[in-house]
Parts: structure tokens; C-alpha cells; sequence
């Protein structure tokens, strides 16, 4: 090939990148979409890792596993349905749940809810029977214990 047509050679591939660049970069920023990292560490939200009712020592309790360490943990309980309610408090997260049922087969406990609203893990815990039986609460970092004082059945 002559110096005069390796030259216009690389005019035109010159002229064609020049063309092509801009249709490859249009084509890309149309696909790539910036992605949101999820809230880690301290600006996770609290949720519900695990949960297990077991007996120990005689007594019955319900073991709820935590995703990061709460805020703050509150309890209370409520008569006709026989009902506790535990609920962590963590950062907002980007979205609360919708609360879901866990079903228990159980002799005492026939239902958990769970959900989320504000930063507020709220778990419901039904119990047979119209009065709680009595209980206490243990938070141990990322667990927390309800603990029945009557004796397992």
C-alpha cells in the first residue's frame, strides 16, 4: 500500500472512531444506573435474624435473634388475647416491612408477627389463654430472651 492511501486509511478509521465514540457512550449511560448501597454497621436497621422457642431449666422462652445490636428494647403485654409485644429500635433503614405472620406450633404461643415502621422492629408474640402468663425479658447484645416463670408443659 502507498504512503497516500495508508494516509486516507487512517483519516476514515480516525473519522469512524470519532463517529462511534459517542454512540458507545450514549449506548452505556442509558444501561448503567446508580445502584443505592444498602445501610450497614451503625445505619442498619433492626431486624429479625431468627427466632426459637425452646425450654430450659424448666421454663419456656422465646429466643429472638437481632441483625445488629438495638437501640433500645421495650416490652409490654396485654390481656384478651394474651399477648406480648417486643419492640427494638435501630436506624429507619430505607423501608419499613410490612408486618408477616410466623406461625408456631406451640402449646402456648400461637402466632408471631413481625414488622418494621420508623426504625421500630415490632414483634407480637399470641398466647393461649386471655392473661399473659408471667414473664421476663433478658436482652443479651443481639438477643433477646422472653422468659415464662410457670414451668413448661
Amino acid at each position: 500500500m502507498n504512503p497516500l492511501m495508508r494516509k486516507a486509511a487512517r483519516r476514515a478509521s480516525a473519522g469512524l472512531g470519532v463517529l462511534l465514540l459517542p454512540l458507545l457512550v450514549l449506548g452505556c449511560s442509558h444501561r448503567m444506573v446508580a445502584q443505592t448501597a444498602s445501610p450497614t454497621g451503625d445505619q442498619a436497621p433492626v431486624a429479625l435474624r431468627n427466632l426459637e422457642i425452646t425450654s430450659a431449666d424448666g421454663h419456656r422462652a422465646v429466643l429472638l435473634r437481632l441483625s445488629r445490636l438495638p437501640t433500645l428494647v421495650r416490652e409490654s403485654s396485654s390481656k384478651r388475647p394474651a399477648r406480648i409485644t417486643v419492640q427494638a429500635w435501630g436506624p429507619p433503614g430505607d423501608a419499613d416491612l410490612p408486618e408477616r405472620d410466623l406461625p408456631q406450633i406451640d402449646p402456648q404461643i400461637t402466632d408471631v408477627r413481625v414488622s418494621r415502621t420508623s426504625g421500630a422492629l415490632n414483634v407480637v408474640i399470641e398466647l393461649k389463654g386471655d392473661d399473659p402468663p408471667p414473664y421476663t425479658m433478658h436482652q443479651m447484645a443481639d438477643w433477646i430472651m422472653i422468659r415464662f416463670s410457670s414451668p413448661a408443659s
